[in-house]
């Protein structure tokens, strides 16, 4: 697994060379070939903010199941969980310890969600409101989903990537994605992460 750090640094941090050999600095996505062997970290610390998102979300539309994560310098859970909800995996501090950053790399890379603990507590609690919330909705009912859509909810629940699951249940890519929009229409979730929550606090 290799680690791309997308940022305008003319030289790695001590702690980015420790943590994530082999490492390639790069101040665009100019001429790369997205790739799931690839870790990608979001400098938003140097980076311009709107060209950094839409480079998170070229890396999604190019390869869904790449790893993200979003490096910032003031952490907040807004922002947070809009990262992840457009594809990212990974977000903390930019000035996070070596350590840190290990843990980080190897949770995304193997298709976990990482938050500092400060923003994955107020999440938990967060997902309980959601999860409550929905329950408050009659017209949320699983039953309204076909054997297909509920096997593509269960597996974006699993962490499985678009490709991933046309894999898996041997359908196309864009057939995901056309059951994944029915299914956000139907339990009334705006995008993975809801989704997820929802799967997960329910009988799906």
């Amino acid at each position: 697994m290799f680690n791309t750090m997308l940022t305008l640094s003319p030289e790695p941090s001590a702690r980015w060379i420790e943590a994530l050999e082999p490492l390639v600095l790069r101040s665009s996505l100019r001429g790369q070939r997205i790739s799931a062997s690839v870790t990608y970290w979001l400098d938003f610390s140097t980076l311009d903010f709107d060209k950094a998102v839409l480079m998170l979300d070229r890396i999604v539309v190019a390869d869904d199941s790449a790893p993200i994560v979003c490096l910032v310098s003031v952490p907040n859970d807004e922002e947070a969980f809009a990262f992840l909800g457009r594809g990212a995996r990974g977000y903390c501090h930019v000035a996070a310890a070596t350590t840190q950053l290990k843990l980080v790399e190897t949770t995304v890379k193997n298709g976990g969600f990482w938050l500092p603990a400060s923003l994955m507590r107020r999440f938990m609690s967060g997902a309980g409101g959601l999860l409550s919330q929905m329950s408050d909705q009659p017209e949320v009912s699983f039953d309204d989903l076909t054997k297909r859509e509920r096997q593509v909810a269960q597996s974006v629940s699993n962490g499985l990537s678009n490709r991933e699951i046309a894999e898996r249940l041997n359908i196309s890519e864009r057939t995901v994605k056309a059951r994944l929009t029915t299914v956000f229409q139907k339990l009334g979730v705006r995008d993975r992460v809801q989704l997820a929550l929802l799967m997960r606090g329910g009988t799906g």
